[in-house]
């Protein structure tokens, strides 16, 4: 009967050490799962922060060249109306 009562005790400590080792390990798996999907949130706001500075920079590149393009229009209008000036006049003081 010892030998019996000996094995139940053990059968009874291995399950238990068993059932601890497995909460032990849920709980770890559940805080790690936790952790991952904070730092996946924590990533994709980057990722939309990161698309939305790439469309602002886009819409300025844009601005920028159309700018250009209209400043380069202007000068190439007045440098068209500076060479239809008739060159040298006696009536200007700058002319010297």
């Amino acid at each position: 009967m010892d030998i019996l009562t000996g094995l139940a005790g053990l059968m009874l400590g291995a399950m238990a050490a068993w059932a601890l080792a497995r909460g032990r390990a849920a709980g770890k798996m559940s805080r790690l799962r936790a952790q991952m999907q904070a730092r996946i949130g924590y990533w994709q706001d980057e990722a939309e922060r990161a698309r939305a500075h790439a469309a602002r920079t886009g819409e300025q590149a844009a601005a920028w060249a159309a700018g250009c393009q209209q400043g380069r229009e202007e000068v190439m209008s007045l440098a068209r109306a500076l060479a239809h000036l008739p060159a040298g006049t006696d009536d200007d003081p700058a002319a010297g």
